[in-house]
């Protein structure tokens, strides 16, 4: 009895997905911005620095990141699971972006290349 019930507990951890594997929306915090607009040139800002909220929520089932008060919404082009990460990405307007999330902590990072330069995005997730 000990031995399956030993066997039914590995099976349902086996089974269960990191917190942060983009199966549940997530809600996500920029902690740190670093904006870069020349190769020599960065500069440390927040959020309010490249007009993005403060929380994004990422829900890749629907595969949008929204947030802002405008109801602006972004779409997501690809999604990857791969070495404990969440990787996510997409274009638009003639830049591109990607985040990766750890799979177990929530730590979140993001680059952002757009035509005059890019950021670096910090922050964590939350689960909803």
């Amino acid at each position: 009895m000990c031995a399956l019930l030993l066997v039914a507990a590995a099976v349902a951890a086996a089974g269960a997905a990191p917190p942060y594997d983009g199966s549940k929306p997530m809600q996500c915090a920029i902690e740190t911005v670093m904006v870069c607009s020349d190769p020599s040139v960065c500069v440390r800002g927040s959020n309010q620095t490249v007009n993005l909220p403060a929380v994004l929520t990422v829900d890749v089932g629907q595969r949008l990141i929204s947030g802002a008060a405008t109801g602006r919404t972004i779409k997501i082009a690809w999604v990857n699971n791969d070495g404990g990460r969440l990787l996510i990405g997409g274009t638009e307007l003639g830049g591109g972006w990607t985040m990766s999330v750890a799979a177990e902590s929530g730590a979140m990072s993001s680059a952002v290349i757009v035509r005059s330069g890019g950021f670096l995005v910090f922050g964590t997730c939350s689960a909803n």
